[in-house]
């Protein structure tokens, strides 16, 4: 691939050193430009905010960049920035080039950092995909994302047209005012999940870092963080994730084997108080990154077995085992969710201790039973 036909390299660069910016390979518009193979993870920028009636998030990019390239370099890795992305003549030509950019980059198994832009530009990860069956995890504070130009949100689309599609919904973060009934009632029936603030706010972040782990592409909207945290966010709110909690969840997001993509949008720099939310987002990326250096493919389908324990538990209502598996070197856990009618689609998902503690009081995890019920 010809990677300046898709791109047109970043205008910032620091090259302080030991700082970010120093210590990453950046796309220079030569031609035969090439990725180096020891890359460990790739940056493409997507200044494109026609979806918001230009409100200004085409800015923010190149905002992010100039905080994250201040930041220190962190763990040893190659991370190249390409640059950012030629947007098209309407909206789906934009999705386009980010489906074309986000596949060559999944066949080499490199995962892409997408900054900038308005949410539905993750809309050409999930083309990508290229109708696998995946995982789309959104942090944002409602359920139906909210459309203000005159385009149908394809995001909305994947979420809520009840034709068969090959993806599974996440939401992490929703805010109850924000989300009618009936739309918990659409991801209640088609078995995805939501998370609630609240239930967030109440020390459950360990029930997040499954999700996060078994979740291909996880997007972003800086809408899902308090205002006092993210002043420019596009649409802000008094309350929401705090600045610690993102960077959190980015950092689990680095960590999965399974995440090829992480998206952060929905910044209007023009807004920004003393470039606070340029700055956590740029942090949040950071934290990302760094997951992704320390990556090791701790999956029980594809991982050595030699740091595996397997736990078999009787359950009396279902009349057949349930099955754990824990990793004695990294302490996390998954669990094993048959399929009725074809032993190969068992599905292996992620889970928390808590889960193997309950199984073991006869208790069936919820993660578990809305598995079996959508594979089922």
């Amino acid at each position: 691939m010809n990677w300046n036909d898709y791109l047109i390299p970043a205008s910032i660069n620091f090259a302080k050193k030991d700082n970010f910016g120093s210590a990453i390979v950046i796309n220079d518009g030569e031609p035969g430009f090439k990725i180096p193979e020891a890359t460990k993870l790739a940056i493409i920028g997507v200044p494109e905010d026609r979806f918001s009636d230009g409100a200004g998030e085409i800015k923010s990019p190149e905002a992010i960049r100039k905080q994250l390239y201040e930041l220190s370099a962190g763990a040893h890795g190659t991370v190249v920035d390409l640059g950012n992305l030629r947007t098209g003549k309407t909206l789906h030509d934009t999705y386009y080039c980010m489906k074309e950019l986000i596949s060559e980059l999944y066949r080499q198994n490199i995962p892409t950092l997408v900054i900038g832009g308005t949410i539905d530009v993750c809309y050409g990860n999930c083309l990508a995909m290229e109708n696998r069956k995946f995982v789309l995890t959104t942090v944002s504070p409602r359920l139906r994302l909210p459309v203000i130009g005159n385009e149908k949100q394809p995001l909305n689309a994947l979420a809520f047209d009840k034709s068969e599609c090959p993806v599974h919904i996440c939401n992490i973060g929703y805010q109850s005012y924000y989300v009618s009934q009936h739309e918990l009632d659409y991801f209640r029936d088609r078995y995805f999940e939501a998370y609630r603030l609240g239930e967030i706010r109440e020390g459950r972040m360990s029930w997040i870092e499954p999700v996060v782990r078994d979740s291909d592409i996880l997007a972003i909207s800086m809408n899902a963080i308090k205002y006092s945290d993210a002043p420019a966010a596009a649409n802000p709110s008094p309350n929401g994730l705090t600045g610690e909690e993102i960077c959190q969840i980015a950092f689990y997001a680095g960590l999965s084997y399974k995440t090829c993509s992480l998206g952060i949008f929905d910044i209007i720099p023009q807004n920004d108080l003393q470039n606070i939310t340029a700055k956590l987002a740029s942090q949040l990326a950071w934290y990302f990154i760094e997951g992704v250096k320390m990556r090791n493919t701790d999956n029980p389908e594809s991982a050595n077995m030699l740091n595996f324990k397997k736990y078999l538990i009787y359950f009396d209502q279902l009349h057949h085992d349930l099955c754990f598996f824990k990793n004695t070197r990294t302490e996390r856990w998954w669990m094993e969710v048959p399929s009725i009618t074809d032993e190969k689609n068992n599905l292996i998902i992620s889970c928390t201790a808590d889960d193997y503690s309950k199984a073991t009081e006869q208790e069936i995890p919820d993660r578990w039973w809305k598995t079996y019920q959508r594979i089922n």
